[in-house]
C-alpha cells in the first residue's frame, strides 16, 4: 500500500473513530489520537511523517481563520485584560517554569530548556475547540479557553524563534527579543487588517457564490503566507483577517452565499481536524522507537511526568491566583476567567497541548543539542494533557455541576423579540401607507405574534411548546407572501445587527439568529 492509499484509508478510519467517539460520549480528538497511535503500531504499514511545515502552512491558517471568524472584536476588547493574562503572561510564566525544572530536574542545558518551555507554552486551539464542541460547557468558559488558544500561539512562536536563535548563536538579548515580539505582533495585525479590508470590498462585487467561497480560503492562506514572508506573525494575521470577515459577513454575502460558505467551512474545519489528530497519533510509534534505542525509556517517562506536572500545575496556580490578587490589586479582577472556582478549575484543566507544540518540536534542526529528547518530552506532554485532561473534562464538568446554557438564553430571546418588534413596526408603517392588504397584514402580524409568544415562553422556561407553532406559522406564509417576507427579514436582520453593534448581543448569538433568518430567506421563491 502506497502512502496516498494509506492516507485515504486513514481518513476512512477517522470517520469511523469520530462515530465511535459520539457513541461513547468522548471528545473526538482524544479518540482520533488514540486510534492514530494504534494504527501506527500495525506492522507492514508505510510510515507517514508529519512535517512541521504541513501543520504551519496546510492546517493552521484555515483553522485559525475559522476561529477568528467566530470571534467578536467587542468581546475580545471587553476581555482584553483576561486575554493578556492568559495569552501572553501565562505563556511566558509557563516557559520560564518549564525551563527551570527541565534544567534542574531533567538535566537539559539552559538553551534547550528554554526551547522546551517555548514549545510547551501555548495551549492548542484545535484541541480546545474540537473538545469543547462535544462537551456541555457554558459559553463564557468555552470563550475564555478557545480565544486564549487562538491567540497565545503568536506569543509562544515568537518566543520559540527567539529561544532557537539564542541557542544557535550562543547569546540572548532581552531588548532585541522584546523588539522582535512587538514588531511581529504589530506587523501580523496590520497584514490581517489589510487582507480583511481588501477582501471585504472584493467580495461585495461578486455575485458568483462558488468563487466567493473559494476566495475565503485563499484569504485565509494568503494572510498567513504574506505575513510569514514579511517576517511577522502569520498566526495573528490570519486570526485578525478572520475576525474582520466574521464581523462584516452580513455586508459581504447574501443569504444563500452565507449559508453555503458556513456549510463549506464547517466541513473543511472538521476534515482538517480529523486528519490532523490522526496524523498526530501516527507520530508516536516512530518517536517511541527512537527512544527505545537509548535504553532509558523509564527515566524519560519520569521526565515527561515531571514536565507535565509543571505545565498543568503552573496553569492551575495562575488562574487560581487571579481572584486572590484582585483583593490586593482591584484591576486584576478583570483578568479572572471564571465567575466562580468551579469555572476557574475547568478553564485551568482545559489547557491541552497539541499540534502546535508538536510542529514546533519537529521543526528543530539537527544543530539544536538534545533535539530527540526535546521531541520525546513534547510528545509525552501532549499525550498527558490531550488524552489525560481531555478524557477527564466531561466527568469534571458533571462533578462540578457545570452545564451548557439553555438552547435559547434570555439574551437571545430578547434579541429575537426585538427583531420581531422591528418587523411589526414596519408592518404598521406599511399599513399607514396603505401598501399592504388586510389579509397579508393579518397573516404577517400573526406570524410575529407567535414569535413573540415563543420568546416569552423561552424566558419562562416553556420553549418547546411554542417552537412547533412558530415554525408552522412561518412555513404557512412562505409561499404566499415571499416579497413581503423578504422585506421583513431584512428589517429583522438590521435589528439584530444594531443590537450587536451596540454591544447588547454577542457575536455568536447574533450569528445563530442570522442563520435562521438566512434559512427563511433562502426558502422564499425567487
Amino acid at each position: 500500500m502506497g502512502e496516498i492509499e494509506f492516507l485515504i484509508a486513514v481518513l476512512f478510519a477517522a470517520a469511523l473513530l469520530v462515530r465511535l467517539a459520539d457513541l461513547v460520549a468522548i471528545p473526538y480528538p482524544i479518540v482520533l489520537v488514540i486510534g492514530g497511535v494504534a494504527i501506527g503500531f500495525v506492522p507492514g504499514l508505510p510510515d507517514i511523517e508529519l512535517a512541521p511545515e504541513a501543520i504551519f502552512l496546510v492546517f493552521l491558517p484555515p483553522l485559525l481563520h475559522a476561529a477568528g471568524f467566530a470571534a467578536s472584536p467587542q468581546e475580545l476588547r471587553a476581555a482584553s485584560v483576561q486575554l493578556i493574562s492568559l495569552t501572553f503572561a501565562l505563556v511566558l510564566v509557563t516557559m520560564c517554569a518549564v525551563a527551570v525544572v527541565a534544567h534542574e530536574a531533567v538535566g537539559l542545558s539552559w538553551p534547550a530548556a528554554f526551547i522546551l518551555g517555548a514549545i510547551l507554552g501555548p495551549t492548542d486551539p484545535v484541541s480546545a475547540a474540537a473538545t469543547f464542541s462535544r462537551l456541555g460547557v457554558p459559553e463564557r468558559v468555552s470563550l475564555a479557553v478557545e480565544t486564549e488558544a487562538m491567540l497565545n500561539d503568536a506569543a509562544a512562536l515568537v518566543a520559540y524563534r527567539v529561544a532557537v536563535g539564542a541557542a544557535l548563536a550562543g547569546s540572548f538579548s532581552l531588548d532585541e527579543a522584546a523588539l522582535e515580539f512587538v514588531l511581529a505582533a504589530a506587523g501580523g495585525v496590520a497584514i490581517g487588517l489589510a487582507v480583511g479590508w481588501i477582501g471585504q470590498r472584493l467580495q461585495r462585487r461578486l455575485s458568483d457564490a462558488p468563487l466567493a467561497i473559494f476566495l475565503t480560503v485563499l484569504f485565509a492562506y494568503g494572510s498567513y503566507v504574506g505575513a510569514e514572508a514579511l517576517g511577522v506573525s502569520g498566526v495573528l494575521a490570519t486570526v485578525v483577517a478572520g475576525i474582520w470577515f466574521g464581523w462584516h459577513s452580513h455586508d459581504m454575502f447574501d443569504a444563500d452565499t452565507r449559508l453555503s460558505a458556513i456549510a463549506f467551512w464547517d466541513a473543511l474545519v472538521f476534515g482538517l481536524n480529523t486528519t490532523l489528530f490522526v496524523l498526530l497519533g501516527l507520530q508516536f510509534e516512530g518517536i517511541l522507537d527512537s527512544v527505545r534505542e537509548t535504553g532509558e525509556t523509564g527515566a524519560l517517562l519520569v521526565d515527561v511526568a515531571i514536565v507535565s506536572a509543571v505545565v498543568i500545575g503552573v496553569r492551575l496556580a495562575w488562574i487560581a491566583a487571579a481572584p486572590l490578587l484582585a483583593r490586593v490589586i482591584p484591576a486584576v479582577a478583570s483578568a479572572d476567567p471564571g465567575e466562580n472556582w468551579r469555572e476557574r478549575l475547568v478553564v485551568g484543566w482545559a489547557g491541552m497541548r497539541g499540534a502546535i507544540s508538536l510542529a514546533a518540536a519537529l521543526a528543530l534542526t539537527g544543530d539544536i543539542a538534545e533535539r530527540e529528547l526535546l521531541i520525546f518530552i513534547t510528545v509525552g506532554v501532549i499525550a498527558v494533557t490531550l488524552v489525560g485532561q481531555g478524557l477527564t473534562l466531561a466527568p469534571l464538568l458533571r462533578l462540578l455541576g457545570i452545564e451548557r446554557d439553555r438552547e435559547w438564553s434570555p439574551d437571545e430571546a430578547i434579541a429575537r423579540l426585538e427583531a420581531a418588534q422591528a418587523a411589526l413596526d414596519r408592518l404598521d408603517e406599511l399599513e399607514r401607507e396603505q401598501r399592504i392588504s388586510d389579509e397579508r397584514l393579518r397573516r404577517m402580524r400573526e406570524l410575529y405574534r407567535v414569535r413573540f409568544r415563543r420568546c416569552m415562553a423561552v424566558i419562562g422556561g416553556e420553549a418547546e411548546e411554542a417552537h412547533g407553532s412558530a415554525q408552522a406559522a412561518a412555513h404557512e406564509n412562505i409561499e404566499r407572501y415571499g416579497e413581503l417576507r423578504r422585506e421583513l427579514i431584512g428589517v429583522e436582520r438590521d435589528a439584530i445587527l444594531g443590537l450587536r453593534n451596540e454591544g447588547r448581543l454577542r457575536q455568536e448569538t447574533m450569528r445563530a439568529i442570522q442563520r435562521d433568518l438566512d434559512l427563511e430567506e433562502a426558502r422564499l421563491p425567487a
